[in-house]
């Protein structure tokens, strides 16, 4: 009886020391989440912000010349507010055009309103805030988390520095474009331009395919800090869509535009939750003319039109 407790004892002792032998490694890895944990985590953070500055650079390089659109802004969460300082610019062999622009964005009774300067005028859009949008997600947090899990298809670490890590980030448009049916079935927007375009934009979405991008994140903090994406790629995808459609007789010349054309995107994010309220000047608000908000700003100051190929 005592050898079969003592073998009882010693079986006991052996599966706590191989446990606890074990325990370490598992318990390590069960506090390091994944790749996608960790995106996820850092999307979380910057929709949870207060406040950020970002700039952003959009640029196009066509057979026709260079287009490239510079925005530096800072945003505000509660309340809704937004200051954008925005530069367009086209330039080709010959010339170099450039149109500046400031904008002021605000919530106000449930709209939201647009302050545009351009040309020494300033001009005024509100536009209705859809209750989906208008409803404030970061308050249910296990919503807004299950929805940015489902956009997020992959990750994978392309470097890690001490400071920084560098990913690279896979979202499936498939579930981009559900969230913004979701979202326009539970709005009350009835414009038809504006139902058309969305629509036109959630199958773009599909035929592009899914959207891969360059990420870094500060591993003190973990906030995002850089965005860089090549949108070439998807949008040659989606225009072929639209050209399988339509079927134009331009298509072979719209088709060789685009196989010789690059568009590409970045972001940087800084000062978090550290801008102050952000204050729209009385000047602008009262010398600041109402129109509809028919794309109207997009349409105030075209960029000057490519010359023609010789």
């Amino acid at each position: 009886m005592m050898g079969l407790l003592r073998k009882l004892h010693w079986g006991v002792v052996l599966v706590c020391v191989l446990f606890a032998a074990m325990s370490g490694p598992l318990a390590a890895a069960a506090e390091k989440p994944s790749e996608k944990e960790y995106v996820h985590n850092a999307y979380m953070k910057l929709q949870k912000a207060e406040s950020l500055h970002y700039d952003a650079t959009i640029k196009a390089e066509t057979p026709m010349g260079e287009i490239q659109i510079t925005l530096n802004g800072e945003g505000r969460g509660k309340p809704l507010g937004v200051e954008n300082d925005i530069r367009m610019s086209y330039r080709d062999t010959l010339t170099e055009h450039t149109v500046l622009f400031k904008q002021y964005l605000e919530e106000d009774q449930g709209n939201l309103v647009m302050y545009l300067l351009h040309n020494n005028a300033w001009i005024k859009q509100v536009l209705p805030i859809a209750p989906s949008l208008n409803t404030k997600l970061s308050t249910d947090d296990k919503v807004l988390s299950q929805r940015m899990w489902k956009l997020i298809k992959s990750v994978n670490l392309k470097r890690e520095m001490p400071s920084f890590k560098y990913m690279e980030v896979t979202l499936d448009t498939v579930a981009i474009s559900d969230l913004l049916g979701e979202m326009l079935n539970r709005s009350t927007v009835q414009d038809k331009e504006m139902l058309r375009a969305i629509a036109a934009g959630r199958l773009g979405l599909l035929a592009a395919g899914d959207l891969t991008y360059h990420m870094k994140v500060d591993k003190a903090t973990g906030m995002i800090t850089e965005v860089e994406i090549d949108l070439t790629g998807p949008i040659r995808k989606a225009a072929g869509l639209f050209l399988d459609i339509g079927d134009p007789k331009s298509r072979a010349e719209i088709e060789g535009f685009l196989a010789r054309s690059t568009l590409t995107m970045q972001v940087t994010y800084s000062k978090y939750n550290q801008i102050d309220p952000i204050e729209i000047p009385q000047e602008v608000r009262d010398n600041a003319k109402e129109v509809k908000p028919a794309m109207h700003a997009f349409r105030t100051a075209p960029l000057p039109a490519a010359p023609k190929a010789n």
